[in-house]
């Protein structure tokens, strides 16, 4: 998979009825809140599964987003379940 930030930014938007724009940026935003100074490409597997359980989070509570338990909870399946398009990119 060639960009991170596409993949799960789409999914976001999928599940949140948001723009696919904006969600990229608020998955862009929660690394860096997490990691400061990386990109989503930077991130290993279970990096990626922190960000989406904890500053993803926070970041969707802050916009009033509801279900973000069940967002952050697919968000880590759809992870796992494409874990080895992530691992080859």
């Amino acid at each position: 998979m060639s960009n991170v930030t596409n993949f799960f930014g789409d999914h976001l938007a999928q599940l949140t009825k948001r723009k696919q724009m904006v969600c990229k940026g608020m998955i862009r935003l929660a690394v860096l809140d997490k990691f400061p100074g990386k990109i989503p490409e930077q991130l290993n597997l279970n990096e990626l599964k922190e960000v989406f359980n904890t500053s993803l989070k926070e970041r969707l509570s802050n916009v009033d987003t509801i279900n973000i338990e069940k967002i952050s909870d697919d968000l880590v399946s759809i992870l796992v379940r494409n874990q080895s398009l992530l691992t080859m990119a």
